[in-house]
């Protein structure tokens, strides 16, 4: 991506707290002491998980019609609620989606890319495999793809700081992603099963 000016801690409070069209919507913002870096802000794990399951299925077929493809990706995945108190465990080789706490709003001018959190990552756990840039004016909750690439199993639970976000002020695009007649996962709440169903280059099924 050709990234803009990196906003650094002083310009992310400033724009938290504005209060026109240019303000980055962040809640809840829990402990902005610690949450807060010198160019970043820590986005902490949610309650909802979606873990991969194991089938009898050889594959996902990317190359199905759009309803079939859909089915083999909702059988692939199973929810799982995370309550406090509650711990998940990520095995070795494991992949799981979750979602941030956080539900995040972004102005037209400022886009942002969601990163793994060094301390986590030496511990050989993986908060996104290709899904980190987010698109200027966006709203929702934000997917963690979780891949445990460690040798032994983590435990986590709800609340801890699993990734942080970098904001970049750019050029005011012309449409939001809200607005864009093709987006697919603004306005959640929670965890989003992959949607690779509705790109217009998969076939309907006949």
């Amino acid at each position: 991506m050709a990234e803009g000016h990196l906003l650094s801690d002083i310009e992310i409070l400033a724009r938290l707290v504005d209060v026109d069209n240019r303000c980055v919507f962040v809640s809840p913002l829990v402990d902005p002491t610690h949450q807060l870096g010198p160019s970043s802000l820590d986005l902490r794990l949610g309650t909802e998980l979606a873990v991969t399951r194991t089938l009898q299925s050889t594959h996902v077929d990317l190359a199905e019609g759009k309803e079939l493809l859909a089915e083999q990706i909702r059988k692939y995945f199973q929810i799982q609620k995370v309550g406090p108190g509650q711990r998940f465990v990520l095995h070795p080789g494991e992949f799981a989606l979750a979602s941030t706490l956080e539900f995040l709003r972004l102005p037209l001018d400022i886009a942002g890319r969601l990163e793994g959190r060094s301390s986590i990552g030496r511990l050989g756990l993986q908060v996104h495999a290709t899904a980190g840039f987010v698109d200027p004016g966006f709203e929702g909750a934000l997917t963690f793809e979780l891949i445990n690439s460690g040798r032994l199993p983590v435990r986590f639970s709800p609340g801890i700081r699993l990734g942080q976000i970098c904001l970049y002020r750019i050029t005011p695009s012309e449409l939001g992603y809200m607005e864009k007649p093709d987006s697919k996962y603004g306005g959640r709440l929670g965890v989003e099963f992959s949607q690779v169903d509705l790109d217009p280059e998969v076939r309907s099924d006949i």
